[in-house]
């Protein structure tokens, strides 16, 4: 985990965050949470496609955080590890553990943007992809298919916020992570059942 000095100095309205280090089937992912809501949550900056290495048999846990806390301060954070567990589970069912909330200090209410944030995980759920037209549409703009693909750029909250189920008109999968995790895309895909 990266030292307290290299970590990001994030301010929020509604209390300090605190940064988690999480294990996950597709490699150690990264949380911040503020007591209101996640901040972001994605992978090591130095993954990609050549190094991605998925593993089933690896538990969802925290490995560490950056302060110590009663678990209780920090809900959205361990609402967030349930979720993930029972995203990556594949005996049950995943959508019977709430989306934790994502604080609203993340998006601009009222922008473009932040509609497509609100959108797209509401009426995309697993197991189902959306084309950037189609989403934009959804969105009451159907000429900003553009506009959807920077707001999928800007996601900060990987798997939360499912900018991985958002794919091209006709079907190519298009890019992730601005095309250096593509691998990832189509493993999260095959994953939720969308692509075989």
């Amino acid at each position: 985990m990266p030292s307290r000095k290299s970590q990001p100095k994030i301010s929020c309205l509604y209390g300090p965050t605190n940064t988690y280090m999480i294990s996950t089937p597709v490699g150690e992912l990264q949380l911040v949470s503020c007591p209101k809501g996640l901040h972001s949550l994605g992978q090591h900056s130095d993954l990609n496609d050549e190094n991605f290495r998925p593993d089933y048999s690896v538990p969802v846990e925290i490995l560490s955080q950056l302060y110590q806390d009663n678990g209780y301060v920090y809900k959205p954070a361990m609402q967030c590890v349930d979720w993930l567990k029972d995203y990556f589970n594949k005996s049950s069912e995943p959508g019977t553990v709430p989306l934790p909330p994502a604080c609203l200090s993340i998006s601009k209410k009222g922008s473009f943007t932040s509609k497509v944030w609100q959108t797209l995980p509401k009426l995309v759920p697993f197991g189902q992809s959306i084309s950037y037209g189609r989403l934009a549409e959804l969105c009451d703009n159907p000429k900003a298919c553009r506009a959807v693909g920077h707001a999928m750029s800007e996601n900060p909250l990987m798997l939360i916020m499912p900018c991985h189920r958002v794919i091209q008109t006709g079907g190519n999968l298009g890019n992730y992570h601005k095309g250096t995790r593509n691998s990832i895309k189509v493993w999260l895909l095959k994953h939720e059942g969308n692509i075989h």
